[in-house]
């Protein structure tokens, strides 16, 4: 008789663990649906003028976003951050097999940041390009699944900038059916989670 009662005694906090964990997954699964529904999307936005324009590297897609926000006059100024170590213009040309304008507003406009190897790095190093440069404005370009987290560390990072948002949606991202794909429901996921730590640092 005291063996089952020990037993029911032990079982019960089992129990509440499991039913917590069942409910803390339902909540971030939950949030993780909501999270996606809600990526932003400014292809259709028209650009306004801006002092300069930053880059978060993370593909060709991003960087041709920015290019082409400064081939349309939005800022005269671009920073790419958080380039591997080793590379420069020319070779970045060449790996992103560049069209001749693009190559020519990387040369003479944009300039290669290295130091930065996560989104807190990337906005430390915007704004101190930005500082430096006396910038008060800046487009910040990312991956749309990437943006919200970006713009939690860009805005604590630098209060006192005006700051605009280009959000580009990677070709491989099929959001209409990213539930049935593990790879983006990994990459989603793990966005997510960083994004719930970021808000939380805030």
């Amino acid at each position: 008789m005291r063996t089952t009662q020990n037993t029911r005694q032990i079982g019960r906090p089992a129990k509440a663990v499991v039913i917590g964990c069942a409910m803390l997954t339902a909540i971030f699964i939950s949030g993780l649906q909501y999270f996606v529904l809600n990526l932003p999307d400014y292809k259709a936005a028209q650009t306004k003028p801006s002092d300069g324009i930053v880059v978060i590297t993370g593909g060709q897609q991003r960087l041709d976003a920015g290019l082409s926000l400064l081939a349309n006059g939005a800022a005269s100024k671009l920073l790419i951050s958080g380039v591997g170590t080793g590379l420069s213009k020319a070779i970045l040309a060449n790996d992103l097999q560049l069209d001749p304008a693009q190559r020519d507003l990387l040369m003479c406009c944009a300039e290669l940041e290295f130091a930065a190897t996560d989104t807190r790095g990337n906005a430390r190093a915007a704004r101190i390009w930005a500082e430096t440069n006396k910038l008060s404005s800046l487009y910040l370009v990312t991956a749309n699944y990437h943006m919200p987290r970006a713009r939690l560390a860009f805005e604590r990072e630098m209060p006192h900038i005006n700051l605009q948002y280009w959000s580009v949606s990677p070709d491989d991202l099929r959001l209409a059916s990213w539930w049935k794909e593990p790879g983006l429901v990994r990459l989603l996921a793990r966005e997510y989670a960083k994004f719930l730590a970021e808000f939380i640092r805030l």
